[in-house]
């Protein structure tokens, strides 16, 4: 008997499941303006309860090799060129994946809802061979998508805070104890730090390391 294929999930489905037309779901999907959080997050959740991936391209046909790796960077555009550390890592980045023929796909995202739906959509297209996570959060999502979808990635963040994947790291803590320990053997009592987003994992160990230093 011959199993009959299962029909694969389109974006008139996607947009039958969240209640929206398919122009939403393609401003979703291509990460335009125009839809509300509410509503872009809604479709992404139907997205992946359906299991919707883009089609394919002729060099991600089954079985080939991807030479691309994924990094999405929630920040928005105007501050990232301002960020120092972030236009250095990605041209570290950059500078060795071209020693190996391959390349960066980059994306600036909104939320972490948004870079969860992103890195799906890229590993079920085949877009990516893996991918660098970044700016890791207490419980963070996507160690869960990871392990779920099985994507190779590297995370770059406190093994704290991920969850057993493949991480690189620097010590903050360390690093912010030593510093706060010399300004102190300088005769300095009074001692400002100004900090990262509060919700950034990296910026809840160097407070800690700050205030117990």
């Amino acid at each position: 008997m011959t199993a009959t294929p299962t029909p694969r999930v389109t974006i008139k489905d996607v947009a039958a499941r969240a209640g929206v037309s398919k122009g939403a779901v393609s401003l979703a999907f291509n990460h335009k303006p125009g839809l509300s959080e509410a509503t872009r997050d809604r479709i992404f959740r139907a997205a992946r309860e359906l299991g919707w991936a883009p089609n394919l391209t002729a060099r991600t046909l089954a079985g080939s090799r991807v030479d691309v790796v994924g990094l999405a960077v929630c920040r928005p555009a105007r501050v990232l060129g301002l960020e120092p550390w972030y236009m250095e890592f990605v041209s570290g980045v950059e500078s060795v994946l071209a020693e190996h023929s391959s390349s960066l796909l980059l994306r600036l995202v909104r939320n972490l809802d948004e870079e969860v739906g992103v890195q799906e959509s890229w590993w079920r297209g085949r877009q990516i061979g893996g991918s660098i996570l970044v700016d890791f959060r207490a419980d963070d999502p996507r160690v869960g998508l990871v392990e779920r979808l099985g994507l190779p990635v590297v995370a770059v963040g406190h093994p704290s805070l991920t969850g057993g994947l493949t991480s690189v790291w620097t010590d903050d803590a360390t690093a912010v104890t030593e510093a706060v320990r010399y300004l102190a053997a300088l005769g300095h009592r009074r001692i400002a730090r100004l900090g990262g987003a509060a919700a950034l994992g990296h910026t809840g160990i160097r407070t800690a390391a700050f205030d117990e230093a």
